[in-house]
């Protein structure tokens, strides 16, 4: 990317896609912080990763909550992370009918909010370092929708 070695943010990095962005960025030399709302597999995550040899923090992070957002930005340094990766997403499959509404809320504050409210967080220290990068991870359901994922579509749009 720069030659230099990167403080990288990953968020929902304890398992699946954002694991796997997590070890590829580590494997490069990248110092990689894996975020998950479940901290215990996010640090499990890390310690494997360290057994390899790679660089590899770990923090518990609920991208619905300010003062964990805030936390996360804070535990890197004082600036934040030169890449953030919001990854963090989940799904719930019902007819719209049937869609628990309280779920529909938490899907879109995961995958919507979360990530614009993660990426507020960091701009300022990307912006005083004159660099940064952030990555949104999206699917094709960012293009196209399916049935019964009307919350994880809409979020995934958004």
């Amino acid at each position: 990317m720069t030659g230099r070695r990167l403080q990288v943010l990953v968020t929902g990095a304890a398992s699946g896609i954002g694991l796997g962005i997590a070890e590829h960025f580590a494997a490069r030399g990248h110092a990689v912080c894996l975020t998950d709302r479940d901290g215990a597999a996010a640090t499990a995550a890390a310690a494997q990763m360290r057994e390899r040899g790679l660089a590899a923090t770990d923090l518990a992070l609920d991208v619905t909550c300010a003062a964990d957002i805030d936390a996360a930005v804070a535990h890197l340094d004082p600036h934040g992370p030169d890449l953030l990766v919001n990854n963090a997403g989940l799904q719930h499959v019902a007819p719209l009918d049937e869609f628990p509404p309280e779920r529909w809320e938490f899907l879109v504050a995961v995958m919507l909010t979360g990530s614009a409210m993660l990426t507020r967080a960091v701009l300022p220290g990307m912006r005083r370092r004159g660099f940064g990068r952030i990555v949104n991870v999206g699917s094709i359901h960012s293009l196209v929708a399916s049935p019964y994922k009307s919350a994880y579509v809409a979020a995934k749009h958004g």
